[in-house]
């Protein structure tokens, strides 16, 4: 039944639909490069902006009219352009390639897996990792590099278990040049990504590529019991932990400080504290955290709170060297931490 305040009502109700329809576009103009060309090239022709990246003339002119529509693109003269906001969201395409690019065929599951308990939904892992690596950046590698620091000069390798593109680990690299380095990365299609950048940056002398899981850790053969190496995983024991079980990351912990008892290991993870006060007040939270915690029940993944993963280093005879946050700039939720680990002495 109509009323007099139904088109008002209409309006706030459907924000959603068009936030979702927002996300996608700007997450698609930026991966097939039309921010990019435009950033390069202001006042493009739609046709000849087309032509240069392969796509469609009349589909590619319908998206820019639709990004100008929401404050993205300017047109003049019959050029387009990128808005002042359109050169910034570029910032932070990390985001969008992993949320949206990565985890809607998630969300196109949502219904099916809510039916049927025993199923997970798909993901695009290349674009969760490249986007995981791009958001790392900004959050867990400061975090990192104060991990690394409390180290001081006893570190010379840093071995990556799932580790993406590698750009997380080559990030490392770069602003450490006398630590080496090596990927461990089960996708082949992330190592080919990973390969070009490493020899963009010319680390191919630093750091090594190589196909495999986490779990192969537990068989690397180390020199002097792991003396100078140290374990790094961000965000991948969460995978470890659904995709085998909680005693399999444990008994990957033991079995690797067991063989190698002068290693190091740097774990980042989320305290997953789905219901904390925060998660209503913050915006962080509400854009970030808040999807990532539901995308995570629904996929082969697992989030433990702080508390679980103190206890586990406890009971494997681990001491937490140091613990380190996100800068505050960046992330102030206090929903992820990192913590560096050696054997108990």
């Amino acid at each position: 039944m109509l009323t007099d305040d139904f088109e008002r009502r209409l309006i706030d109700h459907t924000q959603p639909v068009r936030q979702f329809f927002l996300a996608q576009a700007l997450h698609h103009a930026m991966h097939v490069g039309v921010f990019g060309a435009l950033e390069e090239e202001p006042g493009a022709d739609a046709g000849r902006l087309a032509k240069q990246l392969g796509l469609a003339p009349y589909r590619t002119q319908a998206l820019l009219r639709y990004l100008r529509n929401e404050g993205y693109t300017t047109l003049e003269d019959g050029g387009w352009s990128l808005s002042a906001k359109g050169r910034e969201v570029r910032t932070f395409a990390p985001w969008y390639k992993m949320l949206v690019g990565g985890y809607a065929p998630s969300m196109d599951q949502l219904g099916e897996v809510l039916k049927d308990g025993t199923r997970y939904a798909s993901r695009n892992t290349t674009k969760v990792g490249e986007g995981s690596c791009g958001i790392g950046a900004y959050d867990a590698l400061p975090l990192v590099q104060t991990l690394l620091d409390s180290a001081g000069d006893s570190l010379s390798k840093i071995v990556d278990l799932g580790c993406g593109d590698g750009s997380f680990l080559m990030d490392v690299l770069v602003a450490r040049p006398k630590l080496a380095g090596v990927g461990v990365e089960p996708h082949g299609e992330s190592i080919v990504l990973g390969e070009r950048r490493r020899a963009v940056l010319g680390l191919e002398d630093r750091m090594e590529l190589v196909k495999g899981g986490a779990l192969d850790a537990a068989g690397f053969d180390l020199a002097d019991g792991g003396d100078g190496i140290c374990f790094m995983t961000a965000f991948v024991l969460q995978e470890v932990m659904q995709q085998e079980s909680p005693e399999a990351v444990e008994n990957l912990l033991a079995t690797v400080f067991d063989r190698h008892p002068k290693a190091r290991w740097l774990i980042v993870e989320m305290d997953h504290q789905p219901l904390s006060p925060v998660m209503g007040s913050h915006g962080l939270a509400l854009n970030f955290y808040n999807p990532y915690f539901l995308i995570h029940s629904i996929t082969q993944q697992r989030l433990e709170t702080r508390e679980w993963w103190d206890a586990m280093f406890d009971r494997l005879g681990l001491t937490v060297e140091a613990v380190a946050a996100p800068d505050p700039r960046a992330d102030s939720t206090d929903l992820q931490f990192g913590v560096l680990l050696a054997k108990r002495r």
